[in-house]
């Protein structure tokens, strides 16, 4: 007994050490049980998620989402109800709160996991729209990497074939035309930088590209001009 108030005694007189022990002592208690963070049933955590991403963008605590909130409820439905129709919710979800968030790449991740993990889902033409939409909001600008424009249209254009019903649909061609006139204006970009470095040869197969697979586009006058001009200095070189 003595050596314990002895012991007690010494903690007391040190304030690093009770500090020390405090902290522990809220670390073991607060982990002595976990409680479920939110409660309801899966169809009311669910609403919940939807009622968070109805919200408008900006600070939680100006009455925007607050999406650290949504994340703990849709691990909360996974977690608790993973039989249910809103496990699979809950993934698809995921995707729209990164979507809010402008983290385009990450949300692209989560549509794709869907569609593949859940292909017969009732709302798997809304994933499709969704992931175009990833793409097309990552569109590079003209001297970049093309593969998100193209990947856009890869997604509408399959939901527009799998799918022609789908209320999607009829948001998509707009989209679909937008990104081939970046597709075709990126073309022209290339041509003109071949063609600047007497690169002929590389110029006129950018001019082509924008006639043979841009025809649709406004670009196509301005193509054939310069490809015309092109082959003529590739017949200069070679006589």
């Amino acid at each position: 007994m003595e050596n314990f108030y002895l012991k007690n005694h010494s903690v007391m007189k040190n304030p690093a050490k009770l500090l020390l022990l405090t902290v522990v002592l809220f670390i073991v208690t607060s982990c002595g049980g976990k409680k479920a963070i939110y409660e309801g049933t899966a169809e009311q955590l669910n609403n919940e998620v939807l009622e968070e991403l109805s919200k408008k963008s900006g600070f939680s605590f100006f009455g925007g989402t607050n999406y650290d909130k949504v994340f703990d409820i849709l691990k909360e439905i996974q977690i608790r109800y993973p039989y249910t129709k809103y496990a699979a919710l809950a993934e698809l979800r995921s995707g729209d709160v990164y979507f809010k968030r402008k983290e385009y790449m990450q949300a692209a991740e989560e549509y794709e996991n869907f569609i593949t993990n859940h292909p017969g889902h009732q709302e798997l033409d809304y994933a499709i729209y969704r992931l175009g939409l990833c793409y097309y909001e990552m569109k590079a600008g003209k001297d970049r990497n093309h593969s998100k424009p193209l990947n856009a249209i890869k997604w509408f254009t399959l939901l527009k074939q799998t799918y022609p019903d789908s209320q999607y649909v009829e948001q998509i061609q707009e989209k679909i035309d937008k990104s081939r006139k970046i597709l075709a204006e990126r073309e022209l970009y290339l041509g003109n930088f071949y063609k600047k470095k007497k690169n002929y040869e590389a110029a006129e197969q950018r001019y082509k590209n924008v006639l043979e697979n841009y025809s649709d586009t406004e670009y196509v006058e301005e193509a054939r001009k310069l490809l015309l001009e092109t082959q003529g200095k590739l017949s200069e070189q070679s006589s």
